[in-house]
């Protein structure tokens, strides 16, 4: 019995083995028959087998016909009705910002079709406007404070009918070098005095500041207060070696002819590494003086300028400066207080340092940027450099006031004064003077200019620091300038709305290279930046004002 049971499960072990053997036969045989995979096909899904089954398209060749026929497994389509197309308004363009890689510069986005881009103009309706602005520290766009060529002293001379026109006195240092004890018991007793902690001087005006380090700064800031104050003695607030020191003072002696009664010589004792212990300046009037002395300067300066504030433009109003200094001023040598504007605004006789110092102040007093540029000229001499409109022009006064007279010196470059005039010291590294448009255009006194050049129209906006500004776009600029401040270092936006009047002033100033940055410079400045750059990307808006969208950063 149990031997047979045995032999039956055996044999039904065995047939289903056969069974298996004969299944894979036939899917292997299936497989391998294309007619057969067909029928199969044809029996599970009828008409609709291919539904489902995602065509593989080789990638070396993507038009190649996949099972269906059509190139890269394409699914055929029905083609459709036709039908008109519905009628579409094209879009706009827009002129999209620039990528910011120089200064002020305008680029629409590349298109295919150009022609259908508006000419951007500044009352265009549609579309985006753009503006850039980028500067570095000790330059800006409108100039830069390199670039200046310095002549060969031995080829430099004066002309013989003013060879005696000359009076410089150069910035002069006594110094006492003290031993250690004395040194030390010094620094006990002396005071910082007048420290000028939040003092701002703005680079358009002051350039020999931001040709300074960051401790050279803060000994200036402090030389100028204490000379405000009138302290004479104090110690300074860094540590700066007795060289650096007679940097710094002349700094400030070359920037301020405000302060007419500091002298151009100073006193400083140092220990014997060179440190410097003890700053003394020196005053040419008392305390009891300086209110009299200043009513009385400030009353000439106001007579001087009272008809140069009605005049049309910055050339006018430098023009009239230079003819009524002409007017009142006599050169003398040896004159009392000669090196000061007081000298030659007062007093009405000074040598070529007080000419200088008094057109530097009355410029100012006019918002004109204009510096005190020391050198050689056969001897020491002073002159000015004036900037107007975007160019640097050399100024010299004093050899403009013969009889009768002249325009000889006023307003040339530094290939005109190449034979006559260098500069050393610190002043070699104000901006060169390359200026064209406001040179040779006052006849000679024999009626002929020797190189006559056509007066260029001044434009709305001639640029940084000229009070031919509108107030609203001056008040403009103001306002940007101290949101960026408030703001601080990083990246800042912020918005401005502005009537259509003001941004056709503002985009005629941009298109004509004369929008002033100094906006952007001065908050640099203020927050001790290196470089900065702002992007203004203008749309109208609804009420027909522009939306100006300012996007700054400053590192």
């Amino acid at each position: 019995m149990e031997v047979a049971v045995l032999k039956l499960v055996k044999g039904i072990f065995y047939g289903f083995c056969i069974l298996v053997i004969l299944l894979c036969a036939g899917i292997v045989g299936i497989a391998f028959s294309p007619t057969a995979s067909e029928r199969l096909a044809e029996i599970l899904y009828g008409e609709n087998r291919n539904q489902g089954i995602v065509d593989v398209v080789d990638p070396a060749d993507p038009e190649k016909p996949g099972e269906n026929g059509l190139p890269g497994g394409q699914e055929p389509q029905e083609s459709p009705e036709p039908t008109e197309a519905p009628s579409q308004e094209q879009p706009e363009p827009t002129i999209a910002p620039p990528q910011m890689d120089g200064p002020l510069t305008w680029e629409p986005e590349p298109t295919p079709m150009p022609s259908q881009i508006p000419v951007p103009t500044p009352d265009m309706d549609t579309g985006n406007m753009v503006i850039n602005i980028y500067a570095v520290k000790n330059g800006n766009t409108s100039g830069g404070a390199a670039g200046y060529v310095i002549p060969s002293g031995d080829s430099v001379s004066a002309p013989k009918d003013l060879a005696d026109k000359a009076g410089y006195t150069p910035v002069t240092e006594n110094t006492t070098e003290l031993k250690k004890e004395e040194a030390d018991k010094l620094q006990t007793e002396l005071t910082l005095g007048e420290t000028g902690t939040g003092l701002y001087f703005d680079s358009l005006f002051y350039p020999y500041y931001y040709l300074l380090d960051e401790t050279g700064q803060a000994v200036y800031r402090q030389i100028y207060a204490n000379a405000n104050a009138l302290n004479k003695t104090f110690m300074p607030c860094q540590d700066i070696t007795v060289n650096a020191l007679k940097t710094v003072f002349e700094a400030v002696y070359n920037d301020h002819p405000e302060l007419f009664w500091l002298e151009t010589s100073y006193g400083c004792k140092y220990s014997r590494s060179g440190k410097c212990i003890e700053i003394t300046l020196q005053f040419s009037v008392t305390e009891e003086e300086m209110a009299d002395f200043r009513n009385t300067f400030d009353t000439q300066v106001n007579r001087i300028l009272y008809q140069a504030w009605s005049l049309p433009d910055d050339y006018e109003k430098e023009k009239y400066v230079h003819n009524r200094l002409l007017e009142l001023v006599e050169y003398q040598s040896g004159a009392p207080m000669s090196q000061s504007a007081y000298s030659a605004l007062v007093n009405g006789k000074t040598v070529c340092a007080g000419y200088a110092r008094a057109f530097q102040y009355l410029m100012h007093q006019l918002g004109i940027p204009c510096y005190y540029c020391t050198g050689y000229s056969g001897e020491n001499h002073a002159w000015n450099i004036i900037y107007l409109y975007g160019e640097y022009y050399n100024v010299d006064l004093t050899w403009d006031d013969t009889e009768p007279a002249t325009y000889r010196y006023f307003n040339k470059t530094d290939q005109d004064y190449e034979t006559t005039h260098v500069r050393r010291s610190l002043a070699q590294k104000l901006p060169a003077c390359e200026g064209t448009s406001y040179r040779n255009l006052e006849p000679e006194p024999d009626g002929a200019s020797p190189t006559p050049t056509p007066r260029p129209q001044a434009s709305p906006t001639p640029g940084p620091g000229s009070s031919s500004v509108s107030p609203e776009l001056e008040a403009y600029y103001k306002d940007c300038g101290q949101q960026i401040i408030d703001y601080g270092l990083g990246n800042s936006t912020f918005v401005q709305e502005l009537d259509s009047s003001l941004w056709n002033e503002l985009w005629t100033a941009y298109n004509n290279g004369n929008i002033s940055d100094s906006f952007l410079i001065r908050a640099m400045n203020r927050l001790g930046g290196s470089s900065c750059s702002v992007q203004i990307v203008c749309r109208k808006g609804t009420n027909g004002n522009y939306i100006l969208t300012h996007t700054v950063n400053i590192q």
